[in-house]
């Protein structure tokens, strides 16, 4: 069964984000998602950017949204937030409801969310069908087939992509293992063996096969540097 990773443009006029992005300006990305047992309601990791001198009104707004019923921020600084968000959202809940995975959700302010998720032919056709059916407005900017053998899991592509942007891999790391995992909600231990099984995957391509020892000597050298 192949999978398919298609990146639909399009605004959430019922959701949080379009408001803050059209309001503030604001840059943002969906990290992960997932559906709640809350109704209509899906959970988020968020990071947003936005003028600094803008951030608190940001703040303030998101806490008083009422389509909003849960909002953790994690980290601050700058005009830099990172956190969960627990929100109503059509195109969020069509994705969880069609069994996708959504990889990624980007913007350029005043523009559409870019929405890159990946499923199988079947749940992304589903996912067009309900957008389609809550009259969302939307276009198909890329879609293509991915190969099983050439590809991470996308949970596996998230973390990987997440621990590098945040300077993870960087000598000296410009954040640890602990805090990294705080940042994403996830164990210390899972985030440290599913980069370590990330890893391994790429240098197999990469390299071949490398002996176990080798490479659990690289990574342990890797975390202590």
């Amino acid at each position: 069964m192949e999978l398919i990773e298609a990146t639909i443009l399009a605004k959430d006029r019922q959701g949080w984000i379009d408001p803050v992005a059209g309001r503030y300006g604001a840059r943002m990305r969906l990290l992960q998602s997932k559906r709640s047992q809350r109704r209509d309601e899906v959970l988020q990791i968020f990071e947003i950017t936005v003028d600094r001198k803008l951030k608190d009104r940001l703040i303030r707004y998101l806490q008083n949204d009422p389509g909003i019923s849960e909002l953790v921020i994690t980290n601050s600084s700058h005009g830099r937030l990172v956190g969960m968000i627990r929100a109503k959202g059509v195109i969020m809940r069509c994705i969880a409801d069609s069994d996708c995975f959504l990889i990624e959700a980007s913007n350029d302010p005043g523009e559409k969310i870019a929405w890159k998720v990946l499923g199988t032919d079947r749940s992304v056709r589903d996912l067009l069908s309900k957008l389609r059916k809550k009259g969302v407005d939307f276009e198909i900017s890329e879609i293509s087939e991915v190969k099983r053998k050439q590809m991470l899991t996308a949970r596996q592509e998230w973390l990987l992509r997440s621990a590098y942007e945040k300077g993870y891999f960087d000598y000296p790391k410009k954040i640890r293992i602990g805090s990294l995992a705080r940042m994403l909600q996830v164990s210390p231990p899972t985030l440290y063996e599913s980069l370590r099984k990330t890893q391994k995957k790429l240098y197999d391509e990469h390299f071949g096969k490398v002996s176990p020892k080798r490479f659990e000597a690289s990574l342990i050298w890797s975390e202590k540097s």
